[in-house]
């Protein structure tokens, strides 16, 4: 049977999917036909060795397999995974069972390529790198090529290069995302199939998402890879023996596939009897979740817990007066704002801001740049002050030149609240800095409950208290609870900082 009598007839939707799976460069839905649609897939298959490589071993197998052989229709269920994938790539009928007419000549190059060898590594790494994929939903490039590189000992370069690969191609595609976290865009490779949901992802991670690491056996990854699931875990083979019983199978399992990756399993009782929902959610509660970052429903239960018991180590006492009094504060800023001014004209950093000191209703983003110039450059406070150009008096000075021990840091730990300090420990130098806030009580602007809270800033000390220097960013992402234990052990140790 040839290629197109049997897919020119499907609604164009469908046809359109597995197009932009196999061909590289996609015209616009509405700018393409069906016909034209099969064309260009039958040429994609054209260049050497593409039916190779969009191919996995078991798939050659397969066609190896049946090439000069009428399919018995014990073949046909034994070999369901390989006809309908290879169906859904356009090499194989599933009306007649049997190679299209217009890939036979490409399926005997390939089964010629394989005697040579050359397919048991990429069909090791590529499956992985998807069954990594589908497992998340989606996942920054750099952590995928991060992953990758660690498990099988690769290049960044190797990896690279398999993102080009037509099997990677066929199962995912890259897009950018604005990533909260790290406060700018991101590359991102998703699972094709889950495009339409990753809004729903987005939303369900911000509910059930959280940070730190799983130990995983890289065969669910593989499994994962080839059918949704972790199939060899009992719970599951059960629940995929059951579904299997079933006519509707096929569409159950896009459902029941569908509540792993968003952890939404409501619709289910409407379409499975009682017995069948309880049997299929023990099977996705040991499954990875991808709205949970890849941990289980049942691990993600026991890491939640763990994660109460260690933020019941964090000391939350509400705040009053853990911050300067108005006119200590209003000394601070006139202080500090001079600093800027005098660093920003010294240096042309943000030309359009022509003044600074004394100024209200200042652009914090604008400012910021000038303030991380000044503390990696504090040999400008020794000039600022030979020169005072803003008339500062002996005591004045004396609070500037205080400022030359401040001490800034990216990864700062918030690990508590006491009644008129908050507590920020620097894991790096084991020292629990006793903080206090400059307008407001810290515990205004960093919630108890996110604790302990990584933050960026500079401490310095001012009129005998340590102070931040009034930019405070936190970061946006829960690190887990190894790292949470590790800053509890860290806090145990701590001393306490009242100085600089």
């Amino acid at each position: 049977m040839k290629l197109k009598e049997e897919f020119v007839k499907l609604p164009k939707e469908m046809l359109y999917d597995m197009y932009a799976s196999i061909v590289y460069k996609c015209k616009d839905y509405d700018n393409i036909t069906r016909g034209k649609m099969l064309d260009e897939i039958l040429k994609e298959y054209e260049h050497e060795l593409y039916l190779y490589s969009i191919c996995t071993g078991r798939e050659l197998e397969f066609l190896k397999y049946c090439q000069n052989k009428k399919l018995s229709a014990k073949d046909l269920k034994d070999y369901e995974w390989e006809i309908t994938t290879l169906n859904k790539k356009g090499i194989f009928s599933r009306v007649t069972f049997e190679i299209f007419e217009e890939q036979k000549e490409n399926v005997t190059k390939a089964l010629e390529y394989v005697k040579k060898g050359n397919k048991k590594d990429m069909d090791e790494i590529v499956p992985f790198m998807i069954g990594t994929i589908r497992m998340y939903g989606n996942i920054l490039v750099k952590a995928l090529t991060s992953m990758t590189t660690d498990f099988f000992g690769l290049k960044e370069e190797d990896v690279h290069h398999i993102f080009g690969n037509p099997l990677f191609h066929f199962y995912c595609e890259f897009h950018h995302e604005w990533i909260k976290a790290f406060n700018r865009d991101e590359e991102m490779v998703s699972y094709r199939d889950y495009w339409e949901i990753l809004d729903d992802l987005d939303e369900a991670r911000k509910i059930y998402g959280i940070g730190g690491s799983r130990e995983y056996d890289p065969q669910d990854v593989y499994d994962i890879f080839y059918f949704g699931f972790p199939i060899r875990k009992e719970k599951v083979k059960k629940m995929v023996n059951e579904i299997n019983k079933l006519s509707t199978k096929e569409f159950l399992f896009k459902i029941i596939d569908e509540a792993r990756v968003l952890n939404n399993r409501f619709g289910l009782e409407n379409l499975l009897d009682k017995e069948l929902v309880g049997v299929v959610n023990e099977a996705l509660d040991e499954i990875p979740c991808a709205a949970m970052n890849g941990f289980t429903p049942k691990e993600y239960k026991h890491e939640k817990e763990e994660e109460y018991d260690l933020s019941q180590k964090m000391t939350i006492i509400p705040q009053n007066n853990a911050h300067l009094c108005k006119n200590a504060a209003d000394l601070y800023y006139k202080l500090y704002f001079a600093l800027l001014d005098y660093t920003n004209k010294k240096q042309g950093i943000c030309p359009k801001l022509k003044k600074i000191y004394k100024q209200e209703g200042l652009d914090v983003t604008e400012l910021k740049p000038i303030n991380d110039y000044l503390w990696e450059h504090k040999e400008i406070i020794d000039e600022f002050i030979e020169k005072n150009d803003y008339n500062f008096n002996e005591e004045e000075l004396g609070i500037i030149k205080g400022f030359k021990s401040a001490v800034t840091s990216n990864f700062f730990v918030v690990v508590g609240f006491e009644k008129e300090y908050t507590k920020i420990l620097s894991p790096d130098e084991g020292k629990l800095y006793m903080v206090k806030g400059i307008r407001v009580d810290l515990d205004k602007i960093i919630n108890s409950k996110t604790l302990p809270t990584v933050i960026s800033t500079t401490l310095l000390m001012f009129k005998g208290n340590i102070i931040f220097n009034s930019f405070l960013a936190p970061m946006n992402a829960t690190l887990g609870n190894d790292f949470n234990k590790q800053i509890v052990e860290e806090l145990e140790s701590a001393i306490k900082y009242y100085h600089l």
